[in-house]
């Protein structure tokens, strides 16, 4: 059965705007009681790369965080917020980025994503094989996942969506020394991405396009008006449509291209289907795409961001 994927135009970042077409979106998917129901526990994953201004487009927008948090506390939930960034926490990210603010007005509350485990939560399907680095054990408490990724260009990946966004449910440097463990291939750490969004299986991922970021993304590209907001149950599926607006070429297609060739049923174009937007009615043209980096970390840098998490977990206590 195709994966449907619901794109809608967004002009603006105004809340009222964003929750309406969230709302037509999700009724083209069966509705939002198909996702959320009274006394769930929802953790609401943007994208907090950096502790960055929210018209940098480094993060994802505070308006979409809160307009998604009101239906879903309109929905009788209980919210949270994390991710976790390299440097230096996701409080002073949140912080910086506009979503404290949001969590506060709302009704959510920010916590950390602690306690390395290798328990899925859910069992993979298609990546048994694939060696992951374990997801932070907290995420397991929560009823529903709400992946909340922004659109960006990646000068190492190509593209950084859905599936990649939950490369921030990793604890701590992990991420740095896969990175480093990766760096040969681009289609290694493609698959590595897809085991992690196989275990942690989010049961709605939504995208803020409305301001994307291209060139040498993810955190020193230039904002793009895209304009629109994407949302589906498939994360894969809505990568694969992505790399068709952007203008991806077979060539940058990596994590796409490697999904086929694990058996995902949804990582080609023919696999999916749209609802509101077509893929060609969304298509940026103008996009600029990155100039490709070599993967991975050195092992000088993994060392010395240790030593900055450490430095700052410090000054945190003792204040």
């Amino acid at each position: 059965m195709p994966a449907t994927v619901a794109i809608r135009h967004c002009p603006s970042y105004d809340v009222a705007i964003i929750r309406r077409e969230l709302e037509t979106a999700l009724d083209a998917l069966g509705g939002w009681q198909t996702v959320l129901h009274r006394g769930d526990r929802v953790l609401l994953k943007p994208n907090l790369l950096f502790a960055r201004p929210p018209e940098q487009a480094v993060t994802t927008h505070p308006a979409v965080v809160e307009a998604v948090g009101q239906v879903a506390r309109d929905c009788g939930t209980s919210l949270f917020l994390s991710d976790n960034p390299p440097y230096p926490n996701v409080f002073r990210n949140a912080r910086k980025a506009g979503l404290a603010e949001v969590a506060q007005r709302v009704g959510i509350e920010i916590i950390e994503l602690r306690h390395p485990t290798h328990t899925p939560r859910r069992e993979p399907v298609h990546t048994r094989e694939i060696s992951t680095p374990p997801i932070a054990k907290t995420i397991l408490d929560f009823d529903v996942i709400l992946n909340l990724p922004k659109v960006k260009a990646h000068q190492q990946m190509a593209l950084t969506g859905g599936v990649k966004n939950l490369f921030g449910c990793v604890v701590g440097r992990r991420k740095a020394y896969w990175h480093f463990k990766l760096r040969p291939s681009r289609e290694a750490f493609a698959a590595m991405l897809l085991g992690l969004y196989e275990r942690i299986a989010p049961e709605l991922t939504i995208a803020d396009g409305i301001v994307a970021m291209q060139g040498q993304g993810p955190g020193s590209g230039t904002p793009f008006p895209l304009h629109c907001v994407l949302v589906s149950p498939d994360a894969l599926a809505m990568d694969c449509i992505l790399t068709e607006i952007l203008r991806l070429p077979h060539s940058m297609q990596f994590l796409t291209q490697t999904a086929k060739n694990l058996g995902f049923p949804n990582a080609d174009l023919e696999a999916c289907q749209c609802a509101g937007l077509t893929v060609s009615e969304a298509t940026a043209p103008a996009f600029t795409l990155p100039t490709l980096t070599p993967i991975g970390f050195s092992l000088r840098h993994i060392i010395k961001g240790i030593f900055k998490n450490f430095l700052q977990s410090a000054k945190t206590e003792a204040h």
